[in-house]
């Protein structure tokens, strides 16, 4: 509590970093702002903060390619990804910030397979083949990942999503910390649905909700980013009294 209430007071210097992975395809939807909102609630707490934005979407790349290379004892590759494409970079950038904030949409039950597929190449490298799992990444630092569904918080549950969703929430736990968990319901997914086909939906229920629930939604969000601010703090102490740090 103290380390915090220190580091809260020199706040205006503190330089940390934040990663936001958007695993939506759309830059301007139900996820991105959700995860906009989070952002909003970290710089409430860290005005300085950097915060470094990735729409996998915007990247071509694979999963990964079980080429054994990160784990090859004294090979170049050892503890980082082998494979180099357009997001080599990025993913050793991740693992030297100080938080990092995952947005998913809900497809077929899962997550989409561009994210699935980023974060394949982005937890593996550093999961460690022991008599029990365990991590070799370079630091330790809060994690979140954020949900936007078509579906109501009844049917989520009636559908198992939170055991279908929970692989990557396990092993990033593993690899970073145990990550708090967002769920947003019954999203809208078009601004008109009588363009598409969607008897299913009622659109009228849908905006009511998108003007009434949402809102909450993004308080909600915003207060989760200032608990991993909060978190980041507190896990990393160093980057808080480095006011150059960039």
């Amino acid at each position: 509590m103290e380390l915090l209430l220190r580091a809260e007071s020199r706040k205006e210097r503190v330089m940390m970093k934040f990663y936001v992975l958007n695993g939506s395809p759309r830059k301007n939807h139900n996820t991105a702002k959700i995860l906009e909102c989070a952002v909003e609630g970290i710089k409430s707490v860290l005005p300085d903060a950097q915060i470094n934005w990735i729409h996998v979407y915007d990247h071509s790349y694979s999963g990964c390619v079980s080429c054994y290379g990160c784990k090859r004892v004294n090979g170049r590759s050892y503890g980082k990804c082998a494979k180099r494409d357009s997001i080599s970079r990025l993913l050793e950038n991740i693992s030297e910030g100080d938080g990092l904030l995952i947005g998913s949409p809900v497809f077929f039950h899962g997550i989409p397979g561009q994210l699935r597929a980023f974060l394949e190449r982005l937890l593996y490298p550093y999961l460690v083949y022991g008599k029990e799992y365990t991590s070799i990444a370079p630091k330790r630092f809060p994690a979140a990942f954020f949900y936007t569904m078509n579906a109501t918080e009844e049917k989520m549950k009636q559908m198992n999503y939170p055991i279908k969703l929970s692989a990557m929430e396990e092993y990033t736990g593993i690899v970073f910390s145990k990550p708090e968990i967002f769920h947003c319901f019954d999203t809208c997914q078009f601004d008109d649905y009588a363009l598409y086909k969607a008897e299913r939906f009622s659109q009228e229920e849908k905006l009511k909700v998108k003007k009434e629930q949402f809102p909450k939604d993004c308080q909600r969000a915003a207060e989760l980013g200032k608990k991993i601010a909060q978190k980041a703090i507190c896990q990393n102490p160093t980057a808080s009294e480095s006011p150059g740090r960039i």
